[in-house]
């Protein structure tokens, strides 16, 4: 049996701190006349423009080879031409779900390489967008809309008028840096000439260097940085370059200096006498790390630990997981040497999010089970997935999706499962006999961007009249590239079916897609309350109908910046008309698809 030696190169992520300790993120200053979106209504998110957080940590890691998965049963020869063959189903995925630069990318996103070309700014207020993105609240509610901002931003284009090169790289970097995005943020500043640094830039390109665990790249910055910043990371920087370039006399008298001021937290200096330590200039002055010492992590805490080999416990990850709403779980993706246990909790909140794709997440998993033996790994997750893709039967196989599914332990655990489960499902024939499946293995599908796949199940739903049948349909209503009939009957005969919220999310996404337009939608349209005007919706409109595609990512993470609960369907109905106005037409259907499923 052939296997699938995949790689893995998860994506990296970064994390907010909280309180004033050294390498916390300053807040940016207020972009110069940048229009002001106001609060949404009551049933929108409460505020569009919040302040943002300050970004944060993590480093580059090189994995063992993951234990292989097992190829599927080879179906190329069997009736059913539904069930693609692995390299297919692989292929379709990746080019459906963009992830985010590779590991050692250096430079912006091309758009052979998934960027959204050179202008999808250029018809832009700089300062307008520099405004939102400062005041951008992450997470966002939806993985889709991630993945379209991560692309905007990192889409190789000059900068848009209003706003010079260097603080926009700069806007971008943070911005890509507080999503958790640190190989973009890297990506951007590091292509950056240095005659385009700015004072914003130098405060966000500690900030990133730190969050990739790249101390060396601090040291050219020290001084710059301490000229326009009074954060102590600064101080701590210059001793610790002075250590690793042999220099121990002046890192001495550094950290020394830093601890009779009172100036820095005791602990954060011990960090830095332990790269001293590492880079032979310490002296024997640095001490056993005692986490019990503090309370919290800050991305200089959680960089350095990780440059110097020092693991941080779970309980301060999971803290700090809960205060950023699952962010900074990234960081254990990326840093060398953490325990299994700890990147298991990290991954399926990252998939979720939009950070990592289900490649990373089925190389990640298949690699923690690669010192197991046959028994334990029958038992476990690579075990369950392993059975998801190669099991004897399609009812075998789906019951191993069906225990993956049954994991989740809420609703972000829940849709990284399905994500989890992607590639297993579009490699499965389709078969009557899961039927009652296809409702949750579309939906799998569809996460990934596997719409194509997907859709072949509706000739075993569309003559159905169970639950099972209408909430397929829901799915491909908006998820196909259409042959979906989509009528006000069917989508009352779904909304008996699902909460008020979940069918508006539904109206709203057909309304935006163009399939709920007309007299006989009239009442519908009014029942889920779609009417909206204010400045949000003319300002996406706008940018929309003028095809300022970056800023309709933009504006569009700005309306959801809430947990999908909360999100308000005439907001989501502008993004996804927004979405199809510019030309993102899979984007939307995936991002209708996603709110389906999680709505």
């Amino acid at each position: 049996m052939a296997t699938d030696r995949r790689p893995l190169a998860l994506l990296l992520i970064a994390a907010f701190a909280a309180g004033p300790s050294a390498g916390q993120v300053a807040p940016a200053p207020e972009a110069p006349a940048a229009p002001v979106i106001p609060a949404a209504p009551a049933t929108a998110p409460k505020s569009l423009l919040p302040d943002s957080f300050g970004a944060a940590p993590a480093a580059p890691v090189v994995e063992p080879a993951p234990l292989a998965l097992p190829a599927a049963p080879d179906v190329s020869a069997t009736p059913d031409a539904a069930a693609p063959a692995d390299a297919a189903a692989a292929t379709a995925a990746a080019a459906a779900e963009p992830s985010g630069p590779p590991l050692g990318s250096v430079g912006p996103l091309t758009p052979d390489a998934g960027g959204y070309g050179p202008s999808i700014f250029a018809s832009s207020d700089g300062r307008f967008v520099a405004g939102l993105l400062r005041r951008l609240r992450t997470p966002v509610a939806a993985r889709w809309a991630h993945i379209v901002l991560r692309r905007a931003l990192l889409s190789e284009a000059p900068a848009p008028v209003g706003i010079n090169a260097g603080d926009w790289v700069a806007e971008r970097a943070r911005t890509l840096l507080e999503m958790g995005e640190i190989d973009g943020a890297k990506a951007l500043i590091d292509n950056l000439p240095i005659d385009r640094v700015t004072p914003r830039l130098v405060r966000v390109e500690g900030q990133v260097h730190l969050a990739a665990a790249d101390l060396p790249g601090l040291c050219p910055l020290a001084d710059t940085g301490g000229a326009v910043s009074s954060d102590p990371l600064w101080k701590l920087s210059e001793a610790m370059c002075a250590a690793m370039a042999g220099d121990d006399i002046t890192a001495a008298s550094g950290f020394d200096g830093l601890r009779d001021g009172n100036q820095v937290d005791p602990f954060d200096i011990m960090l830095g006498e332990r790269i001293a330590t590492i880079s032979g200039a310490g002296g024997g002055r640095a001490a056993n790390v005692e986490w019990d010492a503090v309370d919290r992590l800050t991305p200089y805490r959680f960089g350095v630990a990780t440059a110097a080999g020092v693991a941080v416990p779970l309980p301060l990850l999971v803290k700090l997981a809960e205060a950023t709403g699952g962010t900074s779980w990234g960081w254990v993706l990326r840093a060398p040497g953490q325990a299994a246990g700890v990147r298991a909790a990290a991954l399926r909140p990252a998939v979720a999010i939009g950070i990592a794709s289900v490649d990373d997440m089925v190389s990640a998993i298949s690699a923690a089970s690669a010192d197991l033996d046959r028994s334990a790994l029958d038992a476990s997750p690579a075990g369950t997935l392993r059975a998801a893709y190669a099991a004897p039967t399609t009812v075998e196989r789906v019951a191993a999706m069906r225990t993956i599914w049954a994991s989740g332990t809420d609703e972000p655990d829940r849709y990284a499962a399905h994500v989890e489960t992607a590639l297993a499902a579009a490699r499965l024939p389709v078969d009557n006999a899961v039927a009652a499946d296809a409702p949750e293995l579309i939906a799998s599908m569809l996460s990934a961007g596997i719409e194509d796949h997907a859709a072949r199940w509706w000739p075993v739903v569309q003559g159905g009249d169970d639950a099972a049948s209408r909430s397929a349909w829901a799915l491909l209503a908006v998820g196909a590239n259409g042959g979906i009939a989509v009528s006000p009957s069917r989508f009352s005969a779904y909304a008996k079916d699902v909460s008020p919220h979940r069918a508006a999310l539904l109206l709203a996404a057909l309304d935006g897609l163009g399939h709920a337009r007309g007299n006989d939608w009239s009442a519908a349209r009014s029942d889920a309350g779609l009417a909206v005007a204010n400045s949000w919706s003319s300002a996406i409109d706008a940018a929309a109908a003028a095809h300022r595609t970056g800023e309709v990512a933009v504006l569009a993470a700005t309306g959801l910046q809430v947990r999908w609960a909360a999100v308000s369907p005439a907001y989501f109905a502008h993004i996804i008309a927004a979405y199809v106005a510019v030309g993102w037409n899979h984007e939307a259907r995936m991002l209708a698809a996603e709110a389906v499923t999680r709505g």
